[in-house]
């Protein structure tokens, strides 16, 4: 096959030069993204019904819907969370489901539950999770007076949020911070007291004058015509004209004499501050594929142009998450390119002539540029998580071309012509090029069948590097023979090969071996000892999810704790906006209830979520601690939270489950009086972590309203008169509503803003019109109810979240709680991360595992032995030792990306013991073939075979070392999030190639026999 190639160099360089102008069109029409396209196995589901408690909502709506979903096919486990106004279930399905047949099979359940849920709310809405919902910039829209603010509003809803999802790439704008237009009514009570008329009256005329009477259908002689009967209200002075009928319907007068009709807006359940001024915001979501690259721009284009033609507002751009992708990606980018030139100058290092390692590094840029042919056939974007594995293979792809334009060197040295030199070079390293490439191939792809997100990220890195070491193979085989033919020729007998440096480092290499000969048990026995120094280090390594990003953003999350309503709570944040501005650039909030379609989080009227951002991380860390320091010393009740601010990235990684959570839930609800004193004070007993109560423990004062059943009858005041009445006085009651051009105005009474007896001094008409006050049908009190109610797949619960803490016997844990909880008449269920990472651990084990026999298989395999693969693999134990001992001594964290740096280790640190393997027992059957003794072949085989494959190891492991050094000396997220890896990879392979260099022949020499 080589003979073949190199005598048809035309038809090898066409057919090369085919593959380069496709892979350069790939390029081209790749898609560029920051992360992979991943399809989150979760669905949310939002309730609002306004007006009733959590344990109404909870009783006729949550628990309804967390009943009838818990047989959704795929489901694992429904996380709810029920509040006063509002509700909102998670549904967890497993990795791999079918999120679009799930989406179907919820909406359908929903469909059949219509009936079951209450008749005045709204359908609840549903939200696929998907990595495009995380929006990739926010608009901002800022009105310059409150006065254009219900201007502006429309605008958003009507006009920019069309022109966003009008530029390519984009799915949908996600609008918070709306205001809708409504008229009021305000009553004349005097007015309506003389006429003996009630407020519900006015309502009822309202309501019958934009009554929709539908169509009729009138016979006119041979023709049947469709008559449409107009009685719909079209402006404020129809209403202010609706006729009243008054004395027993012997006079009418308008509306107007009885009350007040002017224009207004509903109070907002929520706000949206940008700079600490009232606005609307606009979550820009991408669609799955789009170029990112491209879409800013055109999104900073439309922003100016909005300045530019609406001048009564601002427009600002705000988290824009191109930054990591331009961040992360240009981070990768120089990575590749510096990390290429590393790899050439390692190369000029040790060689002692210009050509070769010219030949040696034209595989770097050839296989990247092969490769994009291959993401674009496989669908694979450009992302860090591709590029990471690109970037983290750029060492690798030359490293065949190194061992085989060495080995074809070698031959021509020797005497041979330059075909027979290519031929034979090539052919002798075929299987243990190759196999090299399957070992790195081996330990990586058992990655993908991981479970979770774990798996799906990793498969992108894997994909990426598989095809890359592929695709050096064959520019290796296929074109570095043919190239070394063009080029070199005749050149080769007398080309310099070894440059001083290299020369040095030889004779040191064999005065080592030559010492470590003289005291092979020591030095073996050494060796073996240092195997397990990577037990040690292990203990003192912190572990992690994720590297450290540096991060300059923060998201405030606060819950004051209290019954305050949006206006107290719209008072403190700009009570809190001085400490905020002390070391910010931005800033924006978002108050009470959002109205994001995509929204996920569960929020409430008195919650607050502030986004900031800062210049550096010591700006951030700073306000941090001032902000802490405001709230515990203004609001020392409230909830807060600080956090690194999610973004594109880090969304994807976050869990915000408790890492232990036992969930308390009665043996019999029925006679449960929902005391949990007994179980909370035996568990301050115990000798476990610290511990807090879940949020359903949570409680807020709230008003009883108790009616008196028998002087209602008395007076005859319906139950629904009343409901209205305190809607009216306590709510927002909508008496109609006005649709015209796709705009809904609502038609409701003026409410006062009165303390509770001021209102109940209010009237109610009974029968024969005579007024009541309130006060004298029904009797308050202050009381308790729940803030939240939580739920799971079994039912509602109370939780007791635990901290993460080492050397905590969780297992025990369970038993005395479980013990506990049975005593005191609940059974308990146990969930939290504790038991995803378990179960990661046992997986991540088990997929170990099967890639070290994987990498036994092969070599037994290449080898046609038992006994020497166990000898390459006992390389493993030194490169994990080398690989911690360099994360110690950094700092470093355990965390996924070392994980993929130490599975990297196990596939590259064998690399060239199989090389220097394959050599000893080729010329050891050499030697023996010509009559030396097992003992003296072996001898000789050992020092020629560390002479010849010395070069090969130097710059293999050089070059794939060097190749990341770029990372840890810029900053950015991309290399942020490769440090660790970094660190596992270059530890492993320096300290870890350096002890190879003398334990393969020692181990050698051991394990075979000699005589």
């Amino acid at each position: 096959m080589i003979r073949f190639i190199i005598r048809r160099p035309i038809a090898m360089l066409m057919s090369f030069g085919v593959l380069i102008i496709l892979g350069i069109l790939a390029l081209l029409h790749i898609p560029v993204a920051l992360l992979p396209d991943i399809d989150v196995p979760g669905i949310t589901i939002k309730c609002i019904y306004p007006g009733n408690t959590a344990a109404a909502i909870e009783a006729n709506v949550t628990g309804v819907l967390r009943e009838n979903l818990a047989t959704v096919a795929g489901l694992e486990d429904i996380e709810t969370t029920t509040s006063n106004h509002t509700a909102s279930l998670y549904l967890r399905f497993g990795y791999g489901t079918n999120t679009n047949l799930a989406y179907m099979a919820i909406n359908e359940k929903l469909d059949r539950l219509v009936n079951s849920l209450p008749a005045d709310m709204e359908r609840p809405v549903v939200i696929r999770s998907n990595m495009s919902d995380i929006p990739v910039a926010r608009i901002q829209v800022v009105p310059v007076n409150m006065t254009d603010y219900q201007e502006y509003s429309n605008l958003s809803e009507k006009i920019f949020r069309k022109r966003i999802e009008q530029l390519p790439g984009v799915s949908m704008a996600d609008i918070n911070g709306k205001s809708t237009p409504a008229i009021t009514i305000t009553p004349d009570v005097q007015a309506l007291a003389a006429v003996k008329l009630d407020v519900i009256y006015l309502a009822n005329a309202i309501q019958s004058a934009n009554m929709d009477l539908g169509t009729v259908t009138v016979k006119d002689g041979h023709y049947s015509l469709r008559v449409n009967v107009n009685n719909q209200l079209l402006s404020i002075a129809q209403i202010k004209n609706i006729p009243v009928s008054i004395n027993n319907n012997t006079a009418v007068m308008p509306l107007s004499r009885f009350a007040t009709v002017e224009h207004s807006i509903n109070d907002p359940d929520g706000y949206h501050l940008y700079g600490g001024r009232q606005g609307l915001v606009l979550n820009v979501h991408k669609q799955s594929g789009a170029r990112m690259h491209t879409l800013m721009p055109a999104i900073d284009s439309l922003v100016k142009e909005f300045n530019r033609n609406y001048p009564k507002a601002g427009f600002y751009i705000s988290q824009n998450q191109n930054y990591l992708l331009e961040a992360g990606i240009d981070n990768l980018q120089q990575d590749l390119m510096y990390g290429g030139i590393l790899c050439v100058l390692v190369l000029f290092l040790f060689l002692g002539n210009f050509i070769s390692p010219v030949l040696m590094s034209i595989s770097i840029p050839l296989s990247l540029i092969l490769t994009f042919i291959f993401f674009y056939l496989f669908g694979i974007s450009f992302n860090i998580i591709s590029l990471s594995g690109l970037a983290l293979g750029i060492g690798m792809l030359i490293d065949n071309s190194i061992v085989v334009l060495d080995n074809i060197s070698r031959k021509r040295k020797e005497g041979l012509s330059v075909e027979d030199s290519c031929v034979a070079g090539t052919n002798e390293v075929i299987v243990p090029v190759i196999s090299q490439v399957l070992t790195t191939v081996a330990v990586y792809l058992p990655l993908i069948y991981l479970s979770g997100l774990a798996g799906a990220i990793i498969t992108d890195q894997a994909i990426a590097l598989t095809i890359s070491l592929g695709v050096s193979l064959l520019v290796a085989f296929f074109l570095n023979p043919l190239l070394f033919r063009l080029f070199i020729s005749d050149k080769a007998a007398s080309m310099r090969e070894d440059t001083r440096l290299y020369k040095w480092i030889s004779g040191k290499y064999h005065r080592m071996i030559h010492h470590i000969f003289s005291r092979k048990k020591r030095y073996f026995f050494f060796t073996i000892a240092l195997m397990p120094v990577g037990i040690i280090l292990y203990q003192f390594i912190p572990v992690s999810a994720l590297p450290h990003i540096t991060q300059t953003e923060t998201l405030l999350t606060i819950d004051w704790n209290s019954p305050v309503d949006l206006a107290e709570n719209h008072r403190r944040i700009k009570q809190l906006e001085a400490v905020i501005d002390s070391h910010t650039v931005a800033w924006e909030a978002d108050l009470g209830l959002k109205q994001f379609l995509l929204g996920q989080q569960h929020t409430t009227l008195q919650q607050a979520d502030i986004y900031y951002k800062c210049k550096k991380e010591a700006d951030k860390l700073r306000q941090d601690a001032l902000i802490q320091q405001w709230l515990q010393q203004h609001y020392p009740d409230a909830v807060w939270k600080l956090e690194d601010a999610p973004n594109a990235f880090t969304q994807l990684f976050r869990d915000n489950s408790p890492y232990f959570e036992a969930r308390l839930k009665p043996m019999n609800p029925a006679t449960d009086k929902g005391s949990y004193a007994g179980i909370l004070k035996a568990l301050q007993m115990l000798p476990a972590p610290a511990w807090k109560k879940g949020a359903a423990f949570q409680e807020e004062t709230s008003i009883t309203f108790t009616p008196d059943t028998y002087k209602m009858q008395l007076y005859g005041i319906s139950m629904a008169t009343l409901k209205e009445t305190l809607q009216r006085l306590f709510g927002q009651y909508t008496i109609s509503e006005i649709k015209r051009f796709g705009e809904i105005k609502t038609i409701r009474f003026s409410r006062d803003n009165t303390d509770i007896a001021t209102a109940l001094s209010h009237t109610i008409t009974g029968k024969n019109n005579i007024s009541y006050p309130l006060s004298a049908i029904i009797s308050w009190n202050k009381d308790h109810s729940p803030r939240y109610i939580t739920g799971d797949k079994t039912g509602a619960y109370h939780g007791i979240v635990y901290t993460e803490q080492l050397h905590s016997d969780y297992n025990r844990l369970q038993e005395s709680i479980t013990a506990i909880a049975a005593r005191e008449g609940y059974r308990v269920n146990f969930s939290g991360r504790y038991f995803t990472e378990k179960h990661r651990s046992h997986e991540i084990l088990i997929t170990v595992l099967i890639a070290i026999l994987l990498l036994y298989f092969i070599l037994a395999v290449q080898f046609e032995n038992l006994v020497h693969p166990l000898i390459i693999m006992l390389t493993m134990p030194l490169g994990i030792a080398g690989a911690l001992l360099i994360v110690y001594l950094a700092g470093g964290t355990l965390d996924i990306m070392a994980g993929v740096g130490f599975v990297v280790v196990l596939g590259i640190i064998v690399d060239d013991p199989i090389l220097k393997m394959e050599t000893l027992r080729r010329l050891r059957s050499q030697y023996e073939a010509a009559g030396l003794s097992k003992r003296e072949a072996m001898t000789r085989a050992i020092h020629e075979a560390g002479e010849i494959c010395l070069k090969p190891l130097l710059m293999t492991s050089l070059t794939t070392s060097l190749a990341l050094m770029p990372v840890l000396f810029t900053g950015g997220i991309g290399n942020d999030l490769q440090k660790p890896l970094v660190y596992v990879i270059a530890g492993g392979l320096t300290i870890g190639s350096f002890f190879t260099l003398w334990f393969i022949p020692l181990a050698y020499w051991f394990f075979t026999k000699k005589d």
